[in-house]
């Protein structure tokens, strides 16, 4: 949270919506008790449009000469930060930090990455590029808003009216430009959601991106005239995003990046269609070379499923480790599996590459099963939130004396802390709850795998990834999806044991584990435990609160 911002759109009156308005009163009443002023303290999730606005931004910052410096959350973060002798950070700070050039963190020597297996798309997605219809109209509202007459414009201090203006018609011309863009890109792509590759230059922005040149060099013509310092600053960040996003915007539509994946991406949202412009590398293994492995000291990366198949090849080539450059360890886990963990692999389950609908069906009929077993203490995770938001609805309908949450709901956190605090709890979830979760004991005894987590083909980046590998003679399936998917599996796989007193059941609805050729590969790479095809044994398992028997399995 920014104080100095929370202060200025507080007696701005800039939103309108009754949400915003909602949102900011209770982000008020929260910054006047908060003592960090982190955002994963709030009980709410706000509006990205709202705590954009309050929260703090590199851009925009008065640093020294800030009238609220004393009482900054940040600064007295950075204080403590700088004393530190370890960072613990997550990685999309570390790599927020390569992408500025190392203007985020302090200087480090040395870096352990844990969790490592998600190195590569993170880093992905920091390295990429994204415009979209609500980034620029939030950016021109910010700026000036014609309708309610509101915005950073109105208020700027020592300024002439022909000056103000001025500027108001270059903004006026870049809305139209816009608007014609966006209306163009509606005609040719049309407005069913979806994600569609760019394959080919689109040149019809030109006018868009001119008229953003004009209203950034409009913008500088006024930090001469300005008074307030504070004035100047958020004049500097909106001259920055008038530039960013003409750059952004040449890049994609031009294809300026060789070695880029370039889409368009059409959602439904609340307040109208976003269509989201997006580039971002095919392979980041050069870029991870050069900017962490060849300019870190000492880099150490580590994660319960770095290796598959008793192999590390798979996340070397993919961040772009030499032959021999690594040391290389596999250590045994601490848990025994054979005796605290049934693997249920439920028979007559449709192929659901063959017959989808009829897979959903059944394996929803096995989960309905399931959970009178367990009486709550379960994880379900799927591959795709359609299939979890039709599994959740005939849950929640079925099991009224079950607590059933829901991924969206609230928080990652407040869904964990709800999951935890209730005995007769059941979470589903999608990729985010596959990994990075820690619930031991008997909190959490049975997870339900509902599909092998293959990545969506026609992903762009995992489209583009293929593409690559057949163009260098390698089959993609073989090479880049297995290797992935069951990397994945083997998170999910993790959410269940956690200490070595824990025990329960894993249940693997995804018939292809046994049916096909490549199934072995995902039995292989999961801990060695006792494998059953009836519920029955699992009943029993629950019954006699004791590990496993072999007279128990099949």
């Amino acid at each position: 949270l920014c104080l100095r911002r929370l202060r200025q759109n507080s007696v701005s009156g800039f939103f309108d919506m009754p949400r915003d308005k909602k949102d900011m009163f209770r982000i008020q009443k929260w910054a006047q008790n908060t003592q960090t002023g982190l955002r994963l303290e709030l009980d709410f999730s706000p509006q990205n449009s709202v705590w954009g606005r309050v929260c703090r931004d590199g851009e925009p910052c008065l640093g020294r000469k800030c009238l609220f410096r004393k009482g900054c959350f940040y600064y007295k973060a950075k204080a403590q930060e700088y004393k530190a002798h370890i960072l613990v950070t997550n990685h999309h700070l570390f790599f927020a930090n390569v992408a500025s050039g190392g203007a985020v963190l302090p200087s480090f020597e040395a870096v352990v990455f844990d969790e490592a297996h998600t190195i590569e798309q993170v880093a992905t997605s920091y390295l990429g590029l994204d415009v979209s219809n609500f980034q620029i109209k939030y950016f021109l509202d910010s700026l000036f808003n014609f309708q309610t007459g509101k915005g950073f414009l109105r208020g700027v201090k020592g300024v002439g009216r022909p000056k103000i203006e001025e500027v108001r018609g270059k903004l006026e011309k870049v809305r139209n430009a816009a608007k014609d863009f966006f209306s163009e890109t509606v005609r040719r792509f049309g407005r069913e959601s979806g994600t569609i590759r760019i394959r080919e230059s689109l040149a019809y922005g030109f006018y868009f991106q001119e008229s953003l040149e004009k209203l950034a060099k409009s913008l500088k013509n006024l930090i001469e005239f300005t008074e307030r310092d504070e004035d100047k600053v958020e004049l500097g960040h909106f001259i920055s995003r008038a530039y960013e996003f003409r750059h952004v915007l040449e890049t994609i539509l031009y294809m300026k990046k060789p070695g880029y994946v370039y889409w368009l991406e059409i959602q439904s949202r609340a307040r109208g269609l976003r269509y989201t412009f997006s580039a971002a590398p095919i392979d980041i293994s050069e870029e991870f070379k050069a900017k962490v492995l060849n300019d870190v000291k000492l880099v150490v990366l580590t994660s319960a499923t770095l290796s598959v198949n008793g192999s590390f090849s798979f996340l070397k080539k993919s961040l772009g480790f030499e032959r021999g450059a690594a040391d290389e360890l596999i250590l045994d886990s601490p848990f025994n599996y054979e005796r605290n963990v049934l693997l249920y692999l439920p028979n007559d389950i449709p192929d659901p590459a063959l017959e989808y609908e009829r897979y959903r069906k059944s394996a929803t009929e096995q989960i309905k099963k399931i959970l009178p077993l367990m009486k709550g203490r379960t994880f379900i995770l799927f591959t795709s939130f359609s299939m979890m938001n039709k599994a959740y609805k005939e849950i929640k309908e079925s099991f009224t004396d079950l607590r059933v949450l829901k991924q969206g709901e609230a928080p990652r956190y407040k869904l964990l802390e709800t999951f935890k605090r209730n005995s007769n709890a059941v979470l589903l979830g999608t990729n985010t709850f596959w990994q990075g979760i820690d619930i031991p004991g008997k909190a959490l005894e049975c997870v339900i795998i509902n599909k092998l987590p293959f990545a969506v083909p026609d992903d762009p980046i995992t489209e583009a990834k293929m593409e690559m590998l057949a163009a260098q003679g390698k089959n993609p399936f073989i090479h880049y999806q297995i290797p992935q998917a069951v990397i994945m599996l083997r998170q999910g796989f993790g959410r269940l044991i956690r200490t070595k007193s824990d025990r329960g059941l894993v249940v693997i609805l995804d018939p292809r584990i046994k049916t096909k050729y490549y199934g072995r590969n995902f039995l292989r790479a999961l801990p060695p435990c006792k494998r059953i095809f009836t519920l029955e044994y699992a009943e029993n398992f629950f019954a006699s609160q004791s590990p496993v028997e072999e007279s128990m399995v099949t």
